[in-house]
């Protein structure tokens, strides 16, 4: 018994050694040490060169390029009352084109038949990434609304495939291999391994850092 327990648990680090090495390539484009080391170096003397060429925008300053909850929900709601996409960029301190974007966000929530699912990827109480779903067609529409690709949902990658998203979803579960995984499903009124089915239970909440996920339908906000 406590060999198989010891050979399970051996799997479960594989798997997560597996999926380390593939957001490392994700994110940097190798798993090398060396390479990623490497890579380490050249960052750091750029953000002091950086750092040392433009100070800090402490302030900041000039034009905004993401908003956060409540100014998205402002946004939302200068539009719904007439006021037009210029004034609105205006008001904010941003483009037309960043208020455009928001804006047609949250059209293709409400108006694209196909997109029935929205994933707000959090980092504690800050929104990484949201996901709108079309299961469909298999298609997913990404807005990143942190510059810091490690704490995005797919990283570097801004376009993610169907194949991206399901290695997303079983990221944020416990895995397949898991011991005790009947008990696991069972205490959480799961009747097989879904990971979408997880996360709806769970939030996607891991023990290994402070990310977590929130999930809409389109019909329950119609």
């Amino acid at each position: 018994m406590n060999q198989n327990v010891e050979k399970n648990e051996i799997e479960q680090d594989k798997v997560r050694l597996r999926g380390m090495y593939q957001i490392c390539r994700e994110i940097f484009g190798t798993d090398d040490v060396e390479e990623l080391k490497e890579i380490a170096r050249k960052a750091r003397l750029y953000d002091e060169q950086n750092h040392k060429d433009r100070p800090l925008n402490v302030r900041n300053a000039g034009r905004k390029s993401r908003f956060g909850e409540e100014e998205i929900a402002r946004i939302l709601q200068m539009d719904r009352e007439g006021r037009k996409v210029t004034e609105i960029a205006e008001t904010m301190g941003t483009s037309r084109q960043t208020i455009y974007k928001y804006l047609e966000n949250e059209k293709r929530l409400k108006e694209d038949v196909n997109v029935t699912m929205r994933m707000k990827y959090m980092y504690n109480d800050v929104l990484c990434t949201v996901i709108d779903v079309d299961f469909l067609h298999q298609k997913l529409y990404i807005d990143n609304r942190v510059n810091v690709p490690i704490f995005r949902a797919f990283g570097v990658i801004e376009h993610p495939t169907w194949e991206d998203f399901e290695y997303f979803l079983e990221s944020r579960c416990f895995p397949r291999s898991r011991a005790g995984l009947k008990r696991l499903l069972k205490e959480l009124g799961i009747a097989y391994y879904d990971p979408l089915l997880i996360i709806e239970k769970t939030q996607g909440r891991m023990a290994e850092d402070h990310h977590w996920i929130e999930i809409i339908y389109k019909e329950d906000i119609m």
